[in-house]
């Protein structure tokens, strides 16, 4: 019985790996496609670093650090590091819970959080929209300086 629960063993292993570059690609694609973001490393490195978090059980105050090993959010404005953020809390979210040791899965919650806390204070610095008052206020504004007739 040994061989074949050492087999199982290693098919689960390799499964958890594939399942984990799989999604550390999808979150190498989607950072470029909605975040307009690349990542600095490649779905195999991205996968690796994602394994290290949840292995070393990081948590609070780890976030940035995370998210410094797969991008640079310097120099992008706060609708991309508030996307990228978001990105990173799904993919850690749908990583499998399996890859955290049970008294670890507190520290998974607390990274989640702590990336969630992120990506509220890149949200929090958007501009909010404009009322429909105010686009209209600010089109009677144009109109007057061009000079064009009132309505």
């Amino acid at each position: 019985m040994g061989r074949y629960w050492l087999a199982m063993s290693d098919a689960s292993a390799f499964t958890l790996v594939r399942s984990s570059i799989s999604i550390a690609d999808a979150l190498r694609r989607d950072m470029a496609d909605q975040a307009h973001i690349v990542t600095l490393i490649s779905a195999p490195e991205v996968a690796v670093q994602l394994l290290t978090a949840a292995e070393a059980a990081w948590g609070k105050g780890k976030a940035t650090h995370l998210m410094a090993q797969l991008v640079d959010l310097r120099g992008h404005d706060c609708v991309c590091r508030a996307r990228a953020w978001s990105l990173l809390r799904d993919t850690i979210a749908s990583l499998p819970t399996t890859l955290w040791a049970q008294e670890k899965l507190t520290a998974r919650r607390e990274l989640i959080d702590d990336i969630d806390r992120q990506a509220n204070a890149a949200r929090s610095e958007t501009p909010p929209l404009p009322s429909k008052l105010e686009v209209m206020e600010q089109q009677w504004r144009e109109s007057v300086q061009r000079g064009a007739p009132q309505r």
